[in-house]
C-alpha cells in the first residue's frame, strides 16, 4: 500500500510540472502573443498649393509635383546662375511631406559630371522660413567653385531641419504685405503676425520665375534691423540688376528674440 500511494504522488508530481511547461499559445496569424506589432505607416501627406501659407508676396504661381512621401524632398531644379566670379548659385523648389512644419532648413549640395564630384555648397536660407506640412519652399545652393560645374551637371540633396516653433534664435518668417515692381527693383513691406517679439537682421529673398521655371534670385536685407513687436513692419527695396524677372515670389524673414 506504501507503494501505491507513492506512485500515486510521483504521478500527480509529474502532471503538475507538465502543464508548467506547456507551450505558449499562438494566435491565428502564427505569431507568439508576445510578438511586437508591425510599425504603421505614417499618414500621407497633402500637397499644398504654391505659397499655401500666405506669406510669400509676389506675382509667381507655379506648380511642382508632390515629392517623396514622408520626406524633405527637392521637386524642381531650376537655373544654375553663374555672375560671373567663379561662384555659382544653383535655385531650386522643395516640399516639405513631414506631419510637422518644418524651420532652420539646411541644404548641402553636390555637383557631377560624368560621375565625379565636381564642386559641393550649401544653402543660406529658405523662404519661407518656416515650411507647413505639404508646403513649397524655395532654397539655392551657393557653390563657390561654379566655374567647374559643366552644364548637364547632376545634383545630390541632403537637408537638415528643426521643428517650427518660437525658442530663441529660431526662424521667423514675416508675412509680406506688398511688393511691387518699381523700375529695375522690387520694393515692399512686411509684418510680423507671429504674436511674438522679433529680431533682426531681416533678410529679403527674391526668387524669378519663367511659368514654372527658377530662373533667378536676389538677396538683400529690410532697411529695419532691430526688433519688432506684433504687428510691427519692416520695409525693403532689392534691386534685380536687370535680369529678366516675368514674375516672382519674395520672403522676409528674421529670428525669434
Amino acid at each position: 500500500m506504501k507503494f501505491a500511494r507513492n506512485l500515486l504522488v510521483a504521478s500527480t508530481l509529474l502532471i503538475l510540472l507538465a502543464g508548467c511547461f506547456s507551450p505558449a499559445p499562438v494566435n491565428p496569424g502564427g505569431a507568439g502573443t508576445n510578438a511586437p506589432a508591425a510599425p504603421s505607416e505614417p499618414a500621407p501627406v497633402e500637397s499644398l498649393a504654391f505659397n499655401a501659407s500666405g506669406l510669400l508676396g509676389g506675382t509667381a504661381a507655379p506648380s511642382f509635383g508632390d515629392g517623396e512621401p514622408g520626406e524633405v524632398s527637392v521637386v524642381s531644379i531650376g537655373a544654375l546662375v553663374k555672375p560671373g566670379y567663379g561662384s555659382a548659385t544653383l535655385l531650386f523648389a522643395f516640399r516639405n511631406n513631414t506631419p510637422a512644419a518644418i524651420a532652420h532648413v539646411d541644404w548641402i549640395g553636390t555637383a557631377r559630371a560624368d560621375g565625379a564630384m565636381v564642386a559641393t555648397g550649401s544653402s543660406q536660407g529658405t523662404i519661407p522660413a518656416q515650411v507647413a506640412p505639404g508646403e513649397v519652399g524655395l532654397a539655392y545652393i551657393y557653390f563657390e567653385n561654379g566655374d567647374s560645374i559643366p552644364e548637364g551637371a547632376e545634383y545630390e540633396f541632403e537637408v537638415e531641419t528643426s521643428p517650427a516653433d518660437m525658442s530663441f534664435y529660431n526662424s521667423a518668417p514675416l508675412r509680406v504685405t506688398e511688393a511691387n515692381v518699381v523700375g529695375d527693383s522690387i520694393v515692399g513691406a512686411a509684418t510680423n503676425d507671429t504674436g511674438a517679439e522679433v529680431t533682426g537682421p531681416y533678410s529679403v529673398q527674391i526668387f524669378c520665375f519663367d511659368g514654372d521655371a527658377l530662373i533667378g534670385h536676389s538677396l538683400s536685407f529690410a532697411e529695419q534691423d532691430g526688433d519688432l513687436e506684433p504687428d510691427d513692419t519692416a520695409t525693403f527695396s532689392v534691386s534685380l540688376y536687370d535680369d529678366p524677372c516675368p514674375t516672382f515670389a519674395v520672403g522676409v524673414d528674421g529670428y525669434f528674440s
